[in-house]
Parts: structure tokens; C-alpha cells; sequence
């Protein structure tokens, strides 16, 4: 096998999103009253665990053990969210020569590219969309479109939310709801999971769907 053929084997094994077993982590959750409101926290929080006001799941960073398949990594979807990263090989999405970035978004789009679309699912980079709709669960479902996009803005979290029992436990309240980031009575009580972004001026590009997929494990 050479080194390209090699390089690009490990990538199917290792997708930059997707988590390891032993990338979990206790989550130590807490309140405390700031402003006269609880706010959810570790009982050893950090600083910079807190983001857009919000704070955010702890993850391991090793990408060693067992693929968990059908999750995603908090941290490396936010970072992937924000500096406009592959979903697939981690490395930029942004076209060089447009300064756009290409995107796959649900077929519930339907056509309609003139509105800006919400959505949790990082860039996918020209040289992965086929890998990247053959390997990915719900790009398989949701019968994808393939676009570029021009404009975006972090608009909310993907989050549980937490309250405390009648014991004084911290308790989970609701599970993987969208909170935006102007719920300022939500955001207290949120434990974020994925960054939501707001995608807009975007252009259909049905010719990287037609690039060379290769089949990843489901």
C-alpha cells in the first residue's frame, strides 16, 4: 500500500468528528448563583469552558480506542464550526480561489437557497463530500445537497438542559433541544453539545456529489 493509499485508509477510520470511547469524561456538574441565578458549572471549572455564555461538554482529545460511530465530538464540532473546518479530515473547507465554503445540508432544504438554514452538521471539504455521504448515518437518510456557502454565524447550541431534585442532584431536565443564543433564561441551565450556525448566500454544487465516495463503516 502506498503512503497516499495508507493515509487515506486511516481517514476512514479515524473521521476528525466522531468520538473514541475513551474520549468521555465525568461531567462534575454543579450550580451556582451568579446574578441572582443558578448557573450550571463544574465543581472544578475552568474559564475558558464557557463559550458564547453558555457552558460546554468536557471531551478527551486522544482519538485512541473504540469509534463511536454514530456521535459526535463536542469540541472538535465546535472548532470545526467555527474556523470553517472539514468534517472528515479536520483540515480547512474553505475554497482558496471563492473564499466559499462547501457545505452538505439536508434535503429539506428543498431547492430553496435564497433563505439562510440553521444547521449542527460542520463544512465538508471538496476532496470528502463522497466519503462524506457515504460513511455518515444521517447524510445517507436525509438524501443531502451539496452547496457552497458564503455568509454564517453562530446563532445557537445544540444542549441538555439541567435543573436540580428535590436532594439538591443536578438532574437532567431535556435532552439535545436547540437554545439559541439569545435565550439568556435558557443558556444558564444548558450544557452545550454542538454549535448551531446560520448558513447563507448559498449556491447549489451538485458536481462535488458526483466525485469518487468511498465507503466508510456505518
Amino acid at each position: 500500500m502506498t503512503g497516499l493509499a495508507a493515509a487515506g485508509a486511516a481517514l476512514r477510520e479515524k473521521p476528525y468528528l466522531t468520538p473514541y470511547a475513551e474520549e468521555s469524561l465525568d461531567l462534575p456538574l454543579a450550580f451556582e448563583w451568579g446574578e441572582g441565578v443558578p448557573r450550571l458549572t463544574y465543581r472544578d471549572a475552568l474559564p475558558q469552558e464557557w463559550m458564547f455564555g453558555v457552558l460546554w461538554a468536557r471531551c478527551g482529545t486522544a482519538r485512541e480506542g473504540k469509534i463511536l460511530w454514530n456521535m459526535v465530538h463536542t469540541l472538535r464540532q465546535r472548532r470545526c464550526m467555527l474556523k470553517r473546518l472539514c468534517r472528515v479530515c479536520g483540515r480547512t473547507a474553505i475554497d482558496p480561489d471563492t473564499g466559499r465554503v462547501c457545505w452538505v445540508l439536508p434535503s429539506a432544504l428543498a431547492g430553496d437557497f435564497r433563505s439562510p438554514w440553521p444547521t449542527a452538521h460542520p463544512p465538508t471539504c471538496e476532496a470528502h463530500v463522497g466519503e462524506a455521504l457515504a460513511s455518515c448515518p444521517y447524510l445517507r437518510r436525509e438524501a443531502p445537497v451539496v452547496c457552497t456557502v458564503g455568509d454564517y454565524s453562530p446563532i445557537g447550541v445544540l444542549a441538555n438542559l439541567y435543573g436540580e431534585d428535590d436532594s439538591g442532584r443536578v438532574v437532567e431536565t431535556h435532552h439535545q433541544i436547540a437554545v439559541g443564543l439569545d435565550e439568556s433564561h435558557l443558556l444558564p441551565r444548558a450544557l452545550a453539545i454542538q454549535l448551531i450556525v446560520q448558513v447563507g448566500d448559498l449556491q447549489p454544487a451538485p458536481h462535488l456529489a458526483s466525485r469518487r465516495r468511498v465507503v466508510g463503516r456505518p
